[in-house]
């Protein structure tokens, strides 16, 4: 099977990533899961012809004396993201096939909506390893583009989905720019975007964009929300000591904690933790009580906007988007589960 044969079997199948290691089977990744294409393994002539597909003169010198370049390219009138890896015992390729990000469905809890309408503050969003934030961001801003009118800035280092422009306009740009370039890039933004942030440097650059006065939109790995405002929190107490964690609940307004699993129908599925920055919220973040925003998420009430996880899987349950046993594995909190089951005879 040619590299092109391999390239359209892995679009027929939807693929979202496309996996390319000399020596190895290639792979396409659908639904979270990687299948095999082919039992043959990945040749080097054809790690050749796939950078003569992708990389230009420029980006090749590159690889040959970084041993990674990272881009994007049209090829047959189809968007790809590409990650090369390449050195004494590893050449490696990673596409992102999932362009338009129009492959999957993400229903969000109509409070995250709500917020994010409004357009004010920093959201966060996490979710432990990759549990489809890109996706969730991507819908966000395709959402906010709809109502709203505005200039949307997307920092990524990877392929970021095309969002469908109807009120709003859209600049994609990976992290690596200087002071200089940033003023002129971030002139007019409304809207920022930090996709994936790694490094709390990060972070602060985008708490300070929204103390600015900009929509900020972040999302991180994290294994869950608590865990995520313990990285902020120590984050900005790092760079700004006492006063950094009263300027993080200034300008909070949401998190978002996105879980994914195996749904019912054989696609992914996603449960979710939502926490509004109300009053009581910004106060226990200024006091650093992790334990007390959990608490207060475990039983927060029916339509008051904050959204446990327990809640989410119960509504996956009911709309049988999941089963019983994959509800528990996702669930942190399993007795809490089963009453929340039992309470409504489930």
């Amino acid at each position: 099977m040619s590299l092109t044969e391999l390239l359209l079997q892995a679009k027929a199948k939807k693929a979202q990533q496309f996996l390319f290691v000399v020596g190895s089977e290639p792979r396409a990744k659908i639904n979270s899961s990687w299948v095999s294409l082919r039992k043959s393994p990945a040749l080097v002539t054809e790690w050749n012809l796939l950078q003569q597909s992708f990389l230009n003169g420029q980006q090749k010198a590159m690889l040959d004396t970084r041993g990674v370049v990272v881009g994007e390219a049209f090829i047959e009138s189809t968007r790809f993201g590409f990650s090369f890896f390449q050195s004494e015992t590893t050449m490696k390729a990673v596409l992102q096939m999932d362009s338009d990000g129009g492959k999957q469905e993400l229903a969000f809890p109509p409070s995250v909506m709500e917020s994010c309408l409004r357009m004010k503050g920093l959201v966060i969003l996490s979710g432990p390893g990759d549990a489809g934030q890109t996706l969730a961001v991507h819908r966000l801003l395709q959402k906010l583009n709809e109502e709203r009118s505005f200039l949307g800035v997307v920092f990524s280092q990877k392929m970021f989905p095309q969002i469908r422009e109807e009120k709003g306009s859209f600049v994609y740009q990976n992290y690596s720019l200087t002071e200089g370039s940033l003023e002129g890039l971030m002139s007019g933004a409304d809207v920022v975007v930090f996709d994936g942030v790694q490094s709390d440097e990060e972070f602060i650059r985008a708490m300070e964009f929204a103390e600015k006065g900009l929509f900020v939109i972040c999302s991180m790995a994290a294994p869950t929300m608590g865990n995520t405002l313990r990285r902020a929190m120590s984050a900005v107490s790092e760079a700004f000591s006492e006063m950094g964690v009263a300027r993080l609940s200034e300008v909070l307004s949401l998190c978002v904690g996105q879980y994914a699993m195996a749904g019912l129908g054989g696609d992914q599925a996603y449960a979710h933790e939502v926490l509004l920055v109300t009053p009581q919220v910004r106060h226990l973040i200024e006091h650093k009580d992790v334990r007390g925003i959990e608490s207060l998420l475990k039983g927060a009430p029916e339509n008051s906007g904050l959204i446990s996880l327990n809640q989410s899987l119960l509504q996956n349950l009911i709309r049988r988007k999941v089963d019983i046993k994959t509800a528990f594995e996702v669930s942190q909190d399993p007795d809490g589960l089963d009453l929340l089951l039992k309470k409504v005879g489930i």
